[in-house]
């Protein structure tokens, strides 16, 4: 018996195929790492502004802005590391995340794969960040794409999800002027 694959059990099947990929790959793109950026709940009296360019928005607590596009249940964040100021990417996932499971995503243009690991979780969200030495290569290449897919664990189940680069490089352009100093040691 033949079974006919639809165009949307196809977009799963490379998906889930990606996201295998990620987990066999030995050589990461990214590595993981504790990304303190643009973690701190809302400072008494700083105002919080959001402006919008297409599917990104950049949110400013006081100075300290992030360049955020959320999909149905991830987050992408590309902000500034508080402690020695280099740009850094996030990806926030809900709670039912495994830890130390891969995260992958697939630029759709290029064909390009990146792939991440969930880190750790806290009662809010869990995360996959990149490496910050990594973060510029991520970002010229982002911004040479239109979209991509997110492909990770929740629960027992697997997740895609396709995310719009539209409006990414006014954001990160906007986000890169409000680049707060390094804070000394």
């Amino acid at each position: 018996m033949n079974r006919i694959r639809t165009d949307k059990s196809r977009a799963r099947a490379v998906g889930c195929r990606a996201v295998l990929g990620a987990a066999a790959a030995l050589a990461l793109l990214l590595s993981p790492v504790a990304a303190g950026a643009q973690n701190k709940a809302p400072s008494k009296g700083a105002k919080v502004t959001e402006t919008t360019f297409d599917n990104w928005r950049l949110i400013c607590n006081g100075s300290s802005c992030a360049a955020v596009t959320r999909g149905v249940r991830a987050i992408i964040v590309f902000g500034y590391n508080a402690a020695d100021g280099k740009m850094v990417m996030q990806i926030r996932l809900p709670t039912d995340a495994p830890e130390r499971r891969p995260l992958a995503i697939r630029l759709h243009k290029s064909g390009m794969l990146l792939q991440l690991s969930v880190g750790g979780c806290n009662k809010k969200y869990c995360t996959a960040a990149g490496a910050p030495s990594k973060t510029e290569q991520v970002v010229a290449v982002m911004s040479k794409e239109q979209s991509g897919t997110i492909g990770y664990q929740l629960g027992q189940q697997m997740q895609l999800e396709v995310f719009s680069l539209k409006g990414f490089n006014k954001t990160i352009a906007e986000l890169r002027k409000r680049k707060p100093a390094p804070k000394g040691k």
